[in-house]
């Protein structure tokens, strides 16, 4: 684990090629959505020097409704897509997952959202992302 920044009790690092972010659920809930989106691409532009990665967003802390919450604001930013090169959300569990999976049905997006309830599959994921974007030919 490298680096870690933490604001809020939201907590970012930098592991390999891909940024960690875990959310607790005693998250301010005064953030308005445009100041979590500042905070997010702040944080993720100091971990990758303007590089991009892929990131896991860990919402397995959090009751539905703010996972739910969490998720609208960053699976549809567009400001948060043009600084990762995939979203990966990990969920507690499959009626979430099912949830977040019908609000992001027809999000056609060059930057895509996985939905996973398994950190495994999530991580693998993600670095599949980062070798596909930097393989060479």
């Amino acid at each position: 684990m490298g680096n870690e920044i933490v604001y809020d009790n939201v907590k970012f690092w930098l592991d390999h090629h891909v940024i960690h972010c875990r959310i607790k659920n005693n998250i301010n809930e005064e953030f308005s959505k445009i100041e979590f989106e500042d905070l997010f691409i702040k944080i993720i532009s100091t971990l990758t020097y303007g590089n991009y990665k892929p990131v896991l967003i860990d919402l397995t802390d959090l009751s539905y409704l703010n996972a739910l919450s969490v998720f609208k604001t960053i699976s549809r930013s567009i400001r948060i897509k043009s600084t990762v090169l995939s979203k990966t959300f990990l969920v507690q569990s499959i009626d979430l997952k099912l949830l977040l999976s019908l609000y992001n049905f027809g999000n056609d997006s060059v930057v895509p959202n996985k939905i996973s309830t398994n950190y495994n599959v999530a991580l693998k994921y993600s670095n599949e992302t980062y070798e596909q974007f930097n393989a060479s030919y």
